[in-house]
């Protein structure tokens, strides 16, 4: 384990913070974010870097974004299969099983590596 802690190389104010997770949750790459919040070609560089970077807060930020953009319609699914509509049963049980295969590539990539 690596006992380093990793330090953000750029300062993000709340609302570019909240304007990263919008649109990363929309899908746009590091580069167009960094475009989107005005940043210098310098902080550009150093934001792409970070969002590479595992443990600083814009990769989380945008880590974040996809998942609660991901994670919507499946809540939302799973109200209605709660409901008892058999239909979202069924298509609950399908992503069900796309995450559970979309974990185990995960770890057979992790042991890879290990």
């Amino acid at each position: 384990m690596n006992d380093l802690m990793v330090v953000d190389s750029i300062y993000l104010d709340a609302q570019q913070k909240e304007d990263v997770r919008r649109l990363s949750s929309l899908g746009y790459s590091p580069k167009d974010i960094a475009v989107s919040l005005g940043l210098s070609l310098e902080g550009s560089g150093l934001f792409v870097r970070d969002a590479e970077t595992v443990g600083t807060s814009v990769n989380f930020l945008i880590r974040e974004g996809i998942l609660v953009a991901r994670a919507a319609p499946e809540i939302k699914l799973h109200e209605a299969a709660e409901g008892g509509n058999v239909e979202a049963i069924k298509q609950l049980e399908a992503v069900r099983k796309r995450h559970t295969f979309e974990r185990l590539i995960e770890q057979m990539d992790d042991d890879e590596f290990n």
